[in-house]
C-alpha cells in the first residue's frame, strides 16, 4: 500500500511540476535583429554590419546576420522565458501588450596595429549590442541587457577595408558569435515590471582626454560616449546580473530610442524609462609612463582617470561620488612602430570598470588603495545595497 501511494505521489509530482515551471515562464515574442540608430549614422556607427545585411541567406530569406542570430536563438535553452520565434516576420500577429525581444546593434569599430616582435598586424573588431525587452503595444522598454563580443585578426600585411569586411563576414558565418546569448539571458530574472531601475545618464569627456583618442573622436564624441557608457554598463550588468537602462547619446530624443528592424525595414520608437538611480561618468584624461626598459622591450604604465557619481535625483541622495584611477602594465617590444595607444587606454578603462563592479560585492584592499586617495570602502558597501534594489 505504501508503495502504491509513493508511486502515485511520484507520478503526480513529475507530471505537474514541469507544467508549473512552464506556466511560470514569461511568454516573449522574438522580433529579430535591429539597428539602434538611423540610416544617416550607419557610416560612422555600424559601417561593416550595414554592408553585411545586404547579403541574403537563401535558406531563411533573411540577411546573414539576422539568419545566424535566429539560428542561435532557436537552439538555445532559455530557463525563464518562453520565446516565440514563429512570428518573426509578422508583427501584426503579436497580441496586445505582448513582450517583445530584439537584439539591437548599437556600435561597432575596428582597430589594428603592427606587432614588431611577431612581425604581424593585429586587428580587433568590437561589436556592442543591447538585448532589449519591451511592451509591443505601448513601446515602453521593460529591460535591456548589454552584450558585446570581440574578434582578433592576425595578418602579415596591413588589412585594407575590403579585407577587414571579408574577415568580419567570415566571423559572423563561421564563429557563431550569438551562441552566448543563451548564457547571457539565463543570468537574468526577466520580469514584466521592475520596481527600480539604474542606468548611465551622463558621460562627460574633458578636453585633455581627447588628446589621447583617435583624431576623429572629438567630431564623433557621441559615439565615444556611447562606447564608454556601454563598457561600464556591461561590467556592472555582468557582475550583478541586473538589467540596465541603455545610454543613447545623440541617438534618442526625449528618452525615445529608434529601433530599425532589418528583416522588415520597420522603425519603432521605444520609450526609455527614466532610471531611479543615475550614473554619471566624467572622463578626465589618460596618462602613459615608461616604467622600465631593456634591450628587447619597454614596460609602460597606462592610466585612465574618471569621476564616478551614482545618485537618486528624486531624493537628492548621493550614494557614490569619487574620482578613481586605473593603471595597467603593458610590455611593448623595443622599436615597435604604429602603437595604438587608444586601444590600450580603452582596455585599461574596461579593467577599471570591471574592478569597480567586482569591489561592490567584495572589497579588495590592494585595489582600494591603488585606485583612490579616499576611503571608498563604506561607499561601495552602500552601493551593494542599492544594486539589490534594481534586481
Amino acid at each position: 500500500m505504501k508503495f502504491i501511494i509513493s508511486t502515485i505521489i511520484f507520478f503526480i509530482f513529475f507530471l505537474i511540476w514541469p507544467s508549473q515551471i512552464i506556466a511560470n515562464d514569461i511568454k516573449i515574442f522574438y522580433s529579430g535583429f535591429s539597428f539602434s540608430n538611423t540610416y544617416e549614422s550607419n557610416a560612422s556607427l555600424v559601417s561593416y554590419s550595414s554592408k553585411l545585411i545586404k547579403e541574403i541567406d537563401n535558406d531563411t530569406g533573411l540577411n546573414i546576420i539576422s539568419s545566424n542570430l535566429l539560428n542561435s536563438i532557436k537552439k538555445s535553452n532559455f530557463k525563464e522565458i518562453d520565446l516565440d520565434t514563429e512570428n518573426l516576420l509578422d508583427f501584426d500577429k503579436y497580441p496586445d501588450n505582448a513582450i517583445v525581444m530584439s537584439v539591437a546593434l548599437q556600435h561597432e569599430e575596428f582597430t589594428q596595429e603592427y606587432n614588431h616582435s611577431s612581425k604581424t598586424y593585429m586587428g580587433f573588431y568590437d561589436a556592442y549590442f543591447q538585448i532589449m525587452f519591451y511592451d509591443f503595444s505601448s513601446k515602453n522598454l521593460i529591460a535591456s541587457i548589454p552584450y558585446d563580443f570581440e574578434i582578433q585578426i592576425l595578418s602579415n600585411e596591413k588589412l585594407n577595408k575590403n579585407q577587414i569586411q571579408s574577415r568580419i563576414r567570415d566571423f559572423y558565418l563561421n564563429d557563431k558569435p550569438f551562441d552566448l546569448l543563451e548564457q547571457k539571458i539565463n543570468q537574468f530574472s526577466i520580469k514584466q515590471k521592475y520596481e527600480s531601475r539604474i542606468g548611465v545618464t551622463n558621460v562627460n569627456i574633458q578636453e585633455k582626454a581627447f588628446e589621447e583618442m583617435p583624431a576623429n573622436s572629438k567630431k564623433n564624441q557621441n559615439s565615444v560616449k556611447n562606447l564608454i557608457a556601454q563598457t561600464f554598463s556591461k561590467r556592472l550588468s555582468k557582475h550583478h546580473n541586473i538589467a540596465i537602462v541603455p545610454y543613447m547619446e545623440g541617438q534618442s530624443i526625449g528618452n525615445v530610442m529608434k529601433l530599425r528592424f532589418i528583416q522588415t525595414d520597420e522603425v519603432y520608437s521605444i520609450q526609455l524609462p527614466n532610471p531611479d538611480y543615475h550614473i554619471h561618468l566624467n572622463l578626465k584624461g589618460f596618462k602613459k609612463v615608461l616604467a622600465k626598459t631593456s634591450d628587447v622591450e619597454e614596460l609602460f604604465l597606462y592610466g585612465s582617470f574618471l569621476d564616478f557619481k551614482i545618485f537618486q535625483p528624486d531624493l537628492n541622495k548621493i550614494y557614490f561620488d569619487n574620482g578613481l584611477r586605473g593603471v595597467t602594465k603593458i610590455k611593448i617590444p623595443k622599436g615597435q612602430s604604429e602603437i595604438n595607444d587608444w586601444r590600450k587606454y580603452y582596455y585599461n578603462m574596461e579593467i577599471l570598470f570591471d574592478n569597480f563592479s567586482k569591489n561592490i560585492i567584495k572589497q579588495d584592499k590592494k585595489w582600494l588603495k591603488e585606485t583612490s586617495k579616499n576611503n571608498i570602502k563604506k561607499d561601495l558597501k552602500v552601493l551593494k545595497e542599492l544594486i539589490n534594489k534594481v534586481k
